[in-house]
């Protein structure tokens, strides 16, 4: 009921605001992201994740199904030796790609990405890398991990070229990693720094009778004021200003490292606004204005052959230093599940699983199976403990890589997920590598690692608890609705949905989550080798951005997988140059089971959300959402370890 109420008034309310207001786009995109931000110089590790792929020749070949095996010994295919490699940003990017999907299109992945870097990176056919921006949505700890990878192509001795087709601050910022930006001549340079917005919901509530009563224990945790208050408190206003301003900073120091411009000269080109090309090229912005179609020329007369990243990985045998086992296999293959042994030149080495846990945090099965669909990602407490399970108990895996890139969510869930974690680093060594988003439970699991590696973006911290209910009272008597209740017991009425706390409920749930927020705070200090008051001081549900919570103790380093990589190898003993083979979880289903998955209806509700709210602009979408993850959390717990907010970059 709850979240359909909560889902059914923003949707309404959005749609009709959308349908009034909304005008032709002018091609550009709305320069108003709730935090427009920047990528910063990442971990400068040389050693890095390489790969050694190889595509299965059947009558499906062009199937982009994928599972996590590849013929590390298939032999170097004749062809062109001298490559340039397209490789296209553009759309949704997700931290691992989709299984198999039923409906629309397979979403892109960072793991994608930064494979075909890494392994063209090391193909000496390969001479030339062009990374096109189109209409990305990238995360700022995604865009970090890229200008790394593009990074260490450059060191490798390859020419990189970033062709800037969007009007993202992000994609700029990842186009500077390159030796050249160029910027088409009907195309602008958008700079403008960086903002944060906040909706605040209280008075769209109060207008059809719904009331919220939250109690959050850490002074910073903000969780829920959207519903509560009308703008944001002195505490939550305190952190958000912090994280803006880091943000800012590391962009300024980005251009200025990128463009070999000064510290001020960097600033001053941020605060002068959006540039036309020229003014881009004059002020050493960018290094040419073109279009794609004439580089492409170009790069052909010179005696090269153009290549995208689907060809190329179809295409490629060669490999390096870390074997992935994130590669193709046939659709028969797919579809049948056969067992699949590891070739011999990958089990020469040891195995290192990089174990995803994406999205909000959750107790019990998620029962979705990975389709592939919007808002489809979740940590399932008892689905991501059987996969740890599996990892205990194989002996070929030596070492563990958590990839974690969720706000949080569920505290019973957290704490579970941190224990079995706990467990599991007794026998194995486990490092946690933070994506965009690792906050409040995503910490909680993080903090269970030997080792934690955070990007200098990414958002984590957020140690705090938070819990409450909605009183819908208000709304069902506007709509004539009649509720009639027989009960037993001082506390029956506790999470009813038509009535607020009385004092002695609303003292019983901040006994829990008092309790609760020491358990956090105590593991924590266990976890980081610290005193509890020494946590509590960093912690009080304040968000930190990654290099500052390096700096606060709160991560071990700055960096991506590929730091996290060098690091798990430095745990088993090995040398940073020593190979090792990575086994990607969850592993992929097969397509009958994802077939099965889906027609038990449990996408449905899902799939029409997505069709509904897709007209609606990127930040009513983002509201929705997350309007609807909270309603869904308080309908299945009542506390939580869960971010504040989650900023859309651009």
């Amino acid at each position: 009921m709850l979240v359909r109420c909560i889902t059914a008034i923003i949707l309404i309310v959005s749609t009709s605001a959308f349908a009034a207001t909304s005008k032709p786009e002018s091609g550009r995109k709305a320069a108003n992201a709730k935090i427009a931000a920047t990528s910063t110089a990442a971990d400068k590790t040389t050693d890095t994740e390489k790969q050694k792929a190889a595509a299965a020749k059947t009558a499906d070949a062009s199937s982009t199904i994928s599972v996590e095996i590849a013929k590390a010994d298939a032999k170097p295919a004749a062809g062109p030796k001298n490559l340039a490699l397209e490789v296209r940003i553009t759309g949704q990017i997700k931290e691992r790609g989709d299984n198999v999907v039923l409906f629309g299109e397979k979403s892109k992945s960072l793991k994608d990405f930064l494979d075909v870097l890494r392994r063209a990176r090391d193909d000496k056919d390969v001479k030339t890398i062009i990374v096109r921006l189109t209409g990305s949505e990238l995360g700022l700890g995604m865009a970090q991990e890229l200008r790394t990878a593009i990074r260490e192509a450059r060191d490798k001795g390859k020419k990189t070229i970033g062709i800037i087709e969007d009007d993202s601050q992000i994609s700029y910022l990842v186009a500077t990693a390159c030796d050249q930006v160029v910027l088409p001549p009907s195309g602008d340079l958008m700079l403008y720094g960086a903002k944060a917005e906040a909706y605040f919901l209280r008075g769209l509530l109060e207008k059809v009778g719904v009331t919220a009563h939250i109690v959050h224990i850490g002074k910073y945790k903000s969780y829920g004021e959207m519903f509560t208050e009308d703008d944001y408190t002195s505490p939550a206003r305190e952190n958000i200003t912090q994280i803006v301003d880091d943000i800012f900073e590391q962009m300024i120091l980005t251009i200025s490292e990128s463009r070999k411009v000064t510290r001020e000269e960097a600033e001053a080109l941020i605060n002068r606004g959006p540039a036309n090309p020229q003014q881009a090229l004059d002020s050493k912005l960018i290094d040419r204005i073109a279009y794609a179609d004439e580089i492409y020329a170009e790069l052909k007369k010179a005696g090269q052959k153009i290549t995208d990243s689907g060809d190329y990985n179809k295409d490629s045998r060669s490999g390096g230093d870390d074997i992935s086992l994130f590669g193709l296999l046939s659709m028969m293959n797919k579809m049948d599940r056969s067992p699949t042994p590891a070739s011999s030149a990958t089990s020469k080495f040891p195995q290192v699983a990089v174990v995803y846990a994406v999205g909000p945090i959750s107790l019990g099965s998620s029962g979705r199976g990975g389709l592939g669909l919007q808002n489809s990602e979740e940590i399932a407490s008892e689905d991501f403990i059987e996969i740890l399970d599996e990892v205990q108990k194989d002996d070929k895996i030596k070492a563990v890589i958590i990839r974690v890139d969720s706000p949080g969510g569920s505290a019973f869930a957290s704490d579970l997920i941190w224990k079995k974690i706990v467990a599991l680093r007794k026998e194995k060594p486990v490092v946690a590598s933070m994506g965009d988003v690792a906050a409040s439970g995503g910490y909680y699991i993080a903090m269970a690692a030997s080792y934690i590696v955070a990007e200098p973006g990414t958002l984590t911290g957020s140690i705090g608890v938070v819990g409450g209910k909605m009183d819908l009272a208000g709304t069902f008597e506007k709509l004539g609705v009649k509720k009639s209740t027989v009960s037993r017991g001082q506390f029956a009425g506790l999470f009813s949905e038509t009535g607020g706390f009385k004092p002695e409920e609303r003292h019983v749930i901040e006994t829990m989550m008092r309790r609760t927020y020491d358990e956090f705070i105590t593991k924590a200090a266990e976890g980081r080798r610290k005193t509890k008051d020494e946590i509590d001081n960093v912690a009080q549900g304040k968000v930190w951005l990654g290099q500052r919570a390096k700096e606060v103790g709160l991560v071990d380093d700055v960096g991506g997988l590929t730091r996290a990589i060098t690091q798990t190898k430095l745990l088993l003993g090995m040398k940073p140059e020593d190979k090792v083979a990575l086994v990607a979880y969850p592993k992929d289903m097969s397509f009958f089971e994802v077939l099965q998955k889906a027609v038990g209806g449990t996408v449905t509700s899902q799939l029409n959300i997505g069709d509904i709210a897709a007209p609606l602009p990127g930040e009513l979408r983002s509201l929705l959402g997350l309007a609807r993850q909270f309603a869904r959390l308080f309908e299945r717990e009542r506390v939580l370890t869960v971010l504040p907010f989650v900023p859309r970059i651009n």
